[in-house]
């Protein structure tokens, strides 16, 4: 027999320097369990409003919803229904347009030639299904570009806009000539809608690898590169900033941390760049340590056989812990914490006996942020490689590392934070985690969403055939950071291992009364669950 929950209300109330909380289940109506979360919205008062988009009816000629609401302290008020006329759309194509390299056949699968491809979709308006499908494929295209002298273009990343008047491919690449020795001179290649192509290639003199690369959320594009061997100071890189048109906008050469610097994360905040990193003890050079930075995608194949190389490289221990800080054309500073010395700055939340110290192992950064005194905060998960059954070799997301730096990147603090589910399909799932200041400025809360694997079916035709997957359910834990003190309060978890947040519209920040408002579902979606965290 089935549980039901009628009205019923949760008060967590925690002390006055935490974190209060408060939970609410409420019973979905039949038709509310075959729709979908549609909105998720909140009035003046505070009334939080969770509006369900029912199942298209194809005979009807409305779309019905039903809304419902719940009082600032999460009461339950009412449920109430809407409809709204179906719409009509017109047809329109949408052009598509991506770099890659490689392959899907054994032929061209280890290629890293660049290549662009160009479809063309004509999309039509369903009706009873009140979205847009695709009709059919005008056009797919697929090109090889080559410079004046034949040679093409080996890819390593590539980029593009979301704003519809900029169609152009930013793409990072190098010229295929070795004979000439060409194939060390890295080139930006700016490719239209019409595949027509102009050439830029960096200004840098000499030989060089590609340490790292990424597109920043103004849709910049920031790259640092190290230089090979041969070089008079293998310890002298160079950073650039670009804009999405293929204009510079920032160029430095600066002293690295370490002959052979790994960076995995950027990061914008404010007018300045941060960049996250590792080193070993090697005196080599970058290219002999780590390989080259090469994230374009291949469809043939997992990674490309650079990423490949520089994914297996990234797996070795580490010996030091680096921050690196740009503002405009200028390093701030780029700092080294040595490993062995996260253990005597280590901390964990009150209860917590499950948290470990960093010892230098792939760390894969989630979320960064900046204090009103200008200290850093860096969060993330070791990760590992695991299999899963006999030929699938998975990412495993496994101890969760957060660090406490003073404003010049010097360590302060390790806080140690263990995982709730440590099984190994949870582990599949990398976890959310995300920075809100309190509103003095002392404190910095830590949310997590901790991840629950289950294992199921994502169709009736998986569920048909018997190919079952799995998948995460999240629900939310939450810590306040004592930025004086350098300590974590005791941890709140909500959902209480029953309810979880729903995919879409998951939470909403109210930046007014300093809370995050939960929507989430327990795993039958026949219980609506709202929670709220107000951080003092």
């Amino acid at each position: 027999m089935k549980t039901f929950y009628y009205g019923i209300l949760i008060f967590i109330v925690g002390s006055a320097s935490a974190q209060e909380t408060k939970e609410s289940v409420q019973p979905m109506s039949k038709k509310a369990q075959k729709g979908y979360l549609y909105d998720v919205s909140k009035d003046n008062d505070g009334t939080a409003n969770i509006t369900f988009k029912m199942k298209v009816d194809k005979k009807s000629d409305a779309v019905s919803f039903e809304k419902y609401s719940f009082d600032k302290n999460l009461k339950f008020i009412t449920t109430s229904d809407s409809k709204d006329d179906k719409k009509d759309q017109a047809d329109y194509e949408r052009t598509s347009f991506y770099a890659y390299v490689g392959g899907s056949n054994s032929f061209d699968v280890l290629s890293m030639k660049l290549k662009i491809n160009k479809i063309v979709r004509l999309k039509t308006w369903n009706r009873d299904k009140q979205r847009y499908v695709t009709k059919k494929t005008i056009s797919d295209e697929t090109v090889k570009f080559k410079n004046d002298n034949s040679k093409s273009y080996i890819g390593y990343a590539a980029y593009s806009s979301s704003d519809n008047d900029k169609q152009n491919l930013f793409c990072i690449t190098k010229i295929d000539d070795k004979e000439n020795n060409q194939s060390d001179q890295f080139v930006i290649l700016m490719v239209d809608e019409t595949l027509n192509f102009k050439e830029k290639p960096l200004d840098l003199t000499g030989s060089y690898s590609m340490v790292y690369c990424d597109q920043l959320q103004n849709e910049n594009i920031v790259m640092i590169f190290a230089p090979n061997k041969g070089a008079n100071d293998i310890s002298k890189y160079v950073y650039y900033q670009f804009d999405i048109e293929g204009n510079q906008i920032n160029k430095c050469e600066f002293k690295s941390p370490a002959s052979a610097l790994l960076i995995t994360s950027v990061y914008k905040k404010g007018d300045s760049i941060y960049f996250f990193g590792s080193s070993t003890k090697e005196n080599n050079c970058f290219e002999k340590v780590f390989n080259e930075y090469a994230p374009i995608d291949n469809p043939g194949a997992a990674a490309n056989k650079l990423l490949a190389k520089w994914e297996k490289s990234t797996a070795e221990k580490m010996d030091n812990f680096h921050i690196l800080r740009f503002s405009g054309n200028q390093n701030d500073f780029s700092t080294n914490t040595p490993i062995a010395d996260f253990k005597s700055k280590f901390k964990t939340a009150p209860g917590d006996k499950d948290a470990s110290v960093y010892k230098g192992k792939k760390f894969l950064i989630e979320n960064f942020f900046v204090t009103k005194s200008n200290e850093f905060l860096v969060t993330g998960q070791i990760s590992s490689t695991v299999m899963m059954g006999l030929e699938n070799k998975e990412t495993s997301y496994e101890d969760i590392v957060c660090f406490h730096f003073d404003k010049n990147g010097n360590l302060k603090t390790q806080y140690g934070i263990g995982k709730m589910n440590d099984d190994k399909k949870s582990m599949l799932f990398p976890m959310y985690q995300n920075f809100y200041p309190s509103p003095d400025g002392k404190s910095v809360y830590l949310e997590l969403m901790e991840v629950k694997g289950m294992k199921g079916y994502t169709s009736f035709i998986d569920a048909y055939d018997g190919n079952t997957t799995f998948s995460a359910h999240y629900f939310p834990r939450i810590t306040k950071i004592d930025l004086e003190n350098t300590s974590l309060s005791p941890f709140k978890v909500l959902g209480n291992g029953n309810y979880f947040l729903n995919e879409d519209n998951s939470s909403q920040y109210d930046e007014k009364e300093n809370s995050i408002l939960y929507v989430g579902m327990d795993k039958d979606y026949e219980n609506l669950w709202v929670g709220k965290v107000i951080m003092q």
